[in-house]
């Protein structure tokens, strides 16, 4: 199948402690598929399996049925843009760093194809004004807008991101995520991300996958998502309502007089 990514019975472990056991997905290209689950979880740790940051003990990961252990690390990430949590400092201008991703997609030298996309995407991002700013000298919210766009530009066939939008203000995180989700529509890329606001995680993710105690415990549609398999998941009281597409969650703690609403599956 193509652009499939396929992970099968994986076991990571460093030492004695084990990070991950028996994880099973099937990822689809044009998905956005949100991990989701309590701290500790294994959800970073899964996503560093997949780039060959981590080596797995057991299982495979094959992407489009090609197995990751036959490939080394710079085969893999030829393939997989991945978008770390970082707060490293930079002496690098937004400019170089849109190009030194192209570059790993493209070689050394860029060609006018190249530059080409690199103008697109500098005018879709908005970042004409920092092009010669010091990354480091950007806000939160614009330093993650030019990682986000310096990922895509590698033109991945797997994009993955590791909490885009923490730290960052209700409006960057809703930026942010129309644009994760609009180019994985567009791109028609598999999108693995991880995020910890839920009702950002129902109302942008075609699916969600749940992590907990290493192993993924629920893989369903967004919309499929109910209170129970959340209240599960986090061991609190859940109360999860869906109104024209968007989720209403209540979490912890019940109300007596609470509005109940319609259910809809409108996305």
């Amino acid at each position: 199948m193509l652009n499939t990514l396929q992970i099968k019975d994986v076991f990571v472990k460093i030492n004695k402690t084990i990070l991950l056991e028996d994880v099973n997905l099937s990822l689809q290209k044009g998905d956005l598929n949100i991990i989701i689950g309590p701290n500790g979880a294994g959800k970073s740790t899964l996503l560093k399996a997949i780039v060959k940051i981590l080596d797995i003990q057991k299982g495979d990961i094959l992407l489009n049925n090609k197995s990751f252990k036959e490939q080394n690390i710079n085969e893999v990430s030829s393939q997989i843009a991945y978008m770390a949590q970082s707060n490293e400092k930079s002496n690098l201008n937004v400019i170089d760093v849109l190009e030194l991703s192209r570059r790993k997609y493209s070689g050394f030298i860029l060609s006018k194809t190249d530059y080409i996309l690199i103008e697109n995407i500098i005018k879709e991002f908005g970042l004409e004004k920092f092009l010669n700013k010091n990354i480091d000298m950007l806000s939160g919210g614009e330093r993650q807008k030019v990682f986000l766009a310096a990922a895509i530009i590698q033109e991945p066939k797997v994009l993955i991101l590791d909490e885009p939008i923490s730290h960052l203000d209700p409006k960057n995180q809703i930026e942010m995520l129309d644009i994760i989700k609009r180019k994985t529509k567009e791109e028609n890329f598999i999108c693995i991300t991880v995020l910890h606001d839920l009702q950002n995680a129902l109302h942008y993710g075609n699916k969600i996958i749940m992590l907990k105690n290493k192993k993924i415990i629920n893989f369903q549609k967004s919309e499929d998502i109910n209170s129970q398999m959340l209240s599960s998941l986090y061991d609190i009281p859940c109360k999860l309502f869906w109104e024209d597409g968007h989720p209403f969650l209540f979490l912890g703690h019940q109300h007596s007089n609470t509005k109940t609403y319609q259910h809809s599956h409108k996305k």
